[in-house]
C-alpha cells in the first residue's frame, strides 16, 4: 500500500481493487490511494461467527445471562488470533462497566381494592416496571383504554377529572372501525397501545396511579395474563405508580356495584366512543417499591496500529454491539415469548461477525492503513447505548477518533440495497460510500436520521459516523431471528463496502471534517418515529442519557430548534403546555401542534431553566 499526500484540495481518485475483481474509483479531495492484494472476505468465517453467536448455547446474549460472557470470550479469542493490540483496561481487550438491567420488586408493595383484603403480589397483581416507587390511596376512575387521539376525535379522558385519582385502564386499544382509524388490530397495534403511552397520558392528565387490566382475547391463560415487571420496564422516566391486576379481581370488584368491565369494553369497541366514569367502588390503595438491578459487562476492544508515523495516533473505529435480549423482557416485541431464547442473529450477531471479518482482513494486509483501526464489540446497546457511551467517555482513543463505522443489523441484504445513516456527517463522506457501493453493485439509501444505535454516542462527540443497516423485518426482537435466515453472501458484500470505506477514511489527508446533519426533503428521509404530518423541530436527542427530560445531542442547521437557540447539552423539559420526560413525550407534543405555530420550549441549561421560542415548520 502507498499513500501520497497532495498539497492542493482538488478532487483526485481513490483506487481500490477488491477481491471481487471490481475496481472502485472514489473522488476525494487532496490525496490518492492505491490498494492491491486485499484479503478476501470469507463466507465460511462469517457463517461460523453467526452460528455460534446466535446459538442456543449463548442464550440470547442478554447482559444478565451467562451467554454474554461466552460471546465476549469468543470475540476476545478472535482478536487474539488477529494479533490486535489490547484496547481495554489494564492491558486487556476488556473494558468493564455497569448497566441497569431491570428492577426488583421490594416491600412495601401492595394493592388493596376498597375494603377487601390486599391482593397477592405476583399472583393477583404485579407492579409494572415503568412504575414510580411511591404510594397513593385514591378514588378510581375507569378511563377506557387510556387513550387521547384528538385528531381522530377520540379521548378517554374527555369529560372526566382524574387529578389525584387512580385510573383503571384496559390494555391495547379499540379495534379499528375503518382505514381512517389510528387504531390497529393484533399484532400490529399502534403507539396508542404502548404501556408508556398510557402511563404518560395518565400522568399528563394528573392521575397519581394507573391500574392496567387485560381483557383481550389473547389473555386467556391466567398464568400468562400478567406482564412481568421486566417486560414492562421503561428507561424514559417514571412519574406515577403503575400496576396490573388480573381481570377476575377487577370484574369481581366492579360486579359488587352492578358494573361489568367487559360490558364497558364492549361498548367502546362497538361504538368507538369512550365509556369513562368514576367507579362507585370506594378507594384503592396502591404502593410500589422498585430497586434498580445493575450488572457488570464488557466492551471488547482491539487495535490495529497505523503505519504512518504522524497519523497512527488518529483512529477510525469499526464497531457493532454484541449484546441482545437474552430470554426476552425489556425491548422484546412479543411479551408472550418471555423465557424463550431471543437469538439475535441479525440483531446483532450479523454486525459483530462483520467486525470480526474486517479485523481478520485488515490485520492480514501486507501494508497497514495510515491511521490506527479500533475494533469494538459493544455491550449494553439494547439497554440504552451504555457500551458506546462508556467507550467515548473513557477510552483514550476516542479523543482522536476521526470517524466511526457502525454495523447494526446487516444480515438481511435484499435486492442489493442497504441503508446508510450519517453519510453527510462528514465532508465528502457520501461520495466515498456511494462510489464504493456503485462499484460493488450495491444501492445505497442515504438517511440523515441519526438513529438509535451505537454510532450516536460518537456523533454526539462531533465525530463523522456511518451506520450500515440492511433493514428491519418481522423477526426483529423476536425468538425467530435465527442464523438460518441470514444472507451470508450479502454480509460479505457489506464487509467489502465497509472495508473500502474504512481504508479511504484511514488514509485520507486531511481527516474528514464533521458536519451537523442537515435538513433534507421529506421524500429522502427515513424517519419511522414521526409521520409526515408531524411538525419539524430539528433537535437531535441524545438517546444515551437517561435524563428527566430529553437531552439534546445536536441541532440541525437552519432548523426551528437552531432558530430558537437550542444548544447541545440542553435538556428539554417542556414544550408548550406539555411536560417532557422522555422522547415519547416530545414526539406526542410535536404531534399535537401544527406547522407555523410558535411554541415555548423550556430547557435546563447548566441546571437552570431557560425559556425559548420556536416556530415549528412542516417536515421537508
Amino acid at each position: 500500500m502507498t499513500s501520497k499526500a497532495r498539497s492542493s484540495l482538488t478532487l483526485r481518485s481513490l483506487l481500490v481493487t477488491l477481491t471481487l475483481g471490481l475496481t472502485i474509483i472514489v473522488a476525494l479531495s487532496g490525496w490518492t490511494l492505491e490498494l492491491t492484494n486485499q484479503v478476501p472476505s470469507a463466507t465460511d468465517e462469517l457463517l461460523r461467527h453467526v452460528k455460534y453467536l446466535a446459538s442456543d448455547e449463548l442464550t440470547g446474549r442478554g447482559v444478565d445471562t451467562a451467554g454474554i460472557k461466552l460471546a465476549r470470550d469468543y470475540i476476545t479469542h478472535e482478536f487474539t488470533k488477529d494479533g490486535l493490540k489490547f484496547g481495554g483496561d489494564k492491558e486487556s481487550y476488556l473494558q468493564n462497566f455497569s448497566v441497569v438491567t431491570g428492577v426488583d420488586v421490594k416491600q412495601p408493595s401492595k394493592l388493596v381494592l376498597g375494603q377487601s383484603q390486599a391482593l397477592k403480589l405476583n399472583e393477583d397483581w404485579v407492579p409494572l416496571g415503568l412504575s414510580a416507587s411511591a404510594a397513593a390511596v385514591a378514588e378510581v376512575i375507569f378511563a377506557g383504554y387510556g387513550i387521547t387521539a384528538k385528531d381522530y376525535g377520540y379521548d378517554d379522558y374527555a369529560g372526566i377529572d382524574v387529578k389525584g385519582k387512580i385510573v383503571l385502564v384496559l390494555r391495547y386499544e379499540p379495534p379499528p372501525k375503518d382505514d381512517k382509524s389510528p387504531f390497529r388490530k393484533f399484532p400490529a397495534y399502534s403507539i396508542h397501545s404502548a404501556l408508556r403511552t398510557k402511563a404518560n397520558n395518565a400522568r399528563d392528565h394528573g392521575a397519581v396511579g394507573m391500574i392496567l387490566v387485560d381483557l383481550s382475547d389473547t389473555a386467556t391463560d391466567e398464568k400468562t395474563e400478567l406482564l412481568s415487571t421486566r417486560s414492562s420496564l421503561w428507561r424514559g422516566g417514571n412519574s406515577l405508580i403503575a400496576a396490573q391486576m388480573k381481570r377476575r379481581f377487577a370484574e369481581r370488584w366492579l360486579g359488587e356495584k352492578g358494573l361489568s368491565l367487559h360490558g364497558l369494553k364492549d361498548h367502546i369497541d362497538r361504538e368507538e366512543k369512550p365509556s369513562s366514569m368514576l367507579l362507585p367502588v370506594g378507594k384503592a390503595a396502591l404502593q410500589v417499591t422498585l430497586e434498580e438491578v445493575r450488572r457488570r459487562t464488557d466492551n471488547v476492544v482491539g487495535i490495529l496500529p497505523g503505519a504512518d508515523p504522524e497519523l497512527k495516533n488518529d483512529y477510525v473505529v469499526i464497531g457493532a454491539h454484541y449484546d441482545h435480549l437474552g430470554l426476552g423482557g425489556f425491548g422484546a416485541m412479543n411479551p408472550q415469548a418471555q423465557g424463550q431464547i431471543h437469538h439475535g442473529a441479525d440483531d446483532n450477531a450479523s454486525g459483530t461477525a462483520v467486525v470480526l471479518d474486517l479485523a481478520r482482513r485488515l490485520s492480514r494486509l501486507n501494508s497497514k492503513p495510515a491511521r490506527s483501526i479500533v475494533f469494538v464489540a459493544f455491550s449494553g446497546e439494547e439497554l440504552g447505548l451504555y457500551g458506546s457511551r462508556y467507550f467515548v467517555d473513557h477510552s483514550q482513543t476516542a479523543t482522536t477518533t476521526k470517524a466511526m463505522l457502525n454495523l447494526d443489523m446487516v444480515g438481511r441484504l435484499r435486492d442489493d440495497r442497504l441503508t446508510v445513516f450519517g453519510t453527510r456527517s462528514g465532508e465528502n463522506l457520501s461520495t466515498v460510500v456511494t462510489g464504493a457501493a456503485r462499484a460493488l453493485g450495491l444501492e445505497i439509501v442515504e438517511s440523515d436520521g441519526v438513529g438509535r444505535s451505537d454510532h450516536m454516542s460518537f456523533y454526539n462527540k462531533k465525530i463523522p459516523v456511518l451506520h450500515f443497516f440492511t433493514g428491519t423485518h418481522a423477526d426483529y426482537h423476536r425468538p425467530t431471528d435465527t442464523w438460518e435466515k441470514l444472507n451470508i453472501e450479502g454480509m460479505a458484500r457489506v464487509s467489502d463496502l465497509v472495508l473500502a470505506t474504512t481504508l479511504a477514511l484511514a488514509n485520507a489527508k486531511p481527516a474528514m471534517n464533521f458536519v451537523n446533519l442537515p435538513l433534507r426533503p421529506r421524500s429522502e428521509r427515513s424517519d419511522e418515529r414521526l409521520s409526515a404530518d408531524t411538525p419539524y423541530l430539528g433537535s437531535i436527542p441524545d438517546y444515551g442519557i437517561n435524563a428527566d427530560g430529553v437531552a439534546v445531542a445536536g441541532v440541525s442547521e437552519n432548523s426551528p430548534a437552531a432558530g430558537a437557540g437550542l444548544r447541545p447539552g440542553d435538556v428539554i423539559i417542556q414544550l408548550a403546555e406539555k411536560k417532557i420526560q422522555n422522547i415519547e413525550d416530545l414526539t406526542d407534543a410535536l404531534r399535537s401542534r401544527k406547522a407555523g405555530e410558535e411554541v415555548e420550549i423550556t430547557v435546563l441549561r447548566a441546571g437552570h431553566p431557560v425559556t425559548l421560542k420556536a416556530t415549528l415548520r412542516a417536515r421537508g
